[in-house]
């Protein structure tokens, strides 16, 4: 039998194939590794979103009821005075951002015992007061989130709570 009948490939072909192989494969990682990384950004993005949304739906139940509110830490944080009658709980509790961690704490002051809400807080100070003569006084939250570090990221939620049952200034 002679070679030239032989059919099967050179080692010249088998690399010219592992190369071209390799060359597809890492491509294919690539765009693996991207997608990977796109869904954790936005699973972080989501639940930043939701534990926003959380924190202002609380705040704002807390703050409607309150009968009066004290900024701390110029904005840092909001110390809120809650009613006998508030069905959700009474006496004081301060909201606050320090290390870029939104914060409730079940005191007047921003230290103590807390309950964590939002991590990755980019606002110092997303806290203050309106204060209208006249009128009732009004809370404004503008607080911002940013879980990748990226500006395209990040997320701002604005808010302002009117502070029902606090006296006319």
């Amino acid at each position: 039998m002679r070679l030239r009948d032989e059919h099967g490939f050179t080692i010249t072909e088998l690399i010219v194939a592992m190369v071209v192989g390799l060359i597809v494969m890492t491509g294919v990682v690539q765009i693996m590794v991207s997608g990977m990384r796109t869904s954790a950004d936005a699973t972080a993005r989501i639940a930043a979103q939701q534990n926003a949304r959380l924190a202002l739906d609380r705040l704002e139940y807390e703050a409607r009821c309150a009968t009066s509110a004290t900024v701390v830490g110029g904005g840092a944080g909001i110390s809120l005075v809650l009613p006998a009658q508030c069905s959700h709980g009474t006496g004081n509790v301060c909201w606050g951002v320090a290390s870029g961690v939104l914060t409730r704490y079940p005191s007047s002051s921003c230290s103590g015992a807390n309950r964590v809400f939002v991590r990755n807080v980019t606002s110092a100070a997303p806290f203050s007061l309106q204060l209208v003569t006249g009128d009732v006084p009004r809370l404004q939250i503008q607080l911002s989130v940013d879980t990748t570090n990226r500006a395209s990221d990040a997320l701002t939620v604005n808010d302002t709570i009117t502070l029902r049952n606090a006296p006319r200034s």
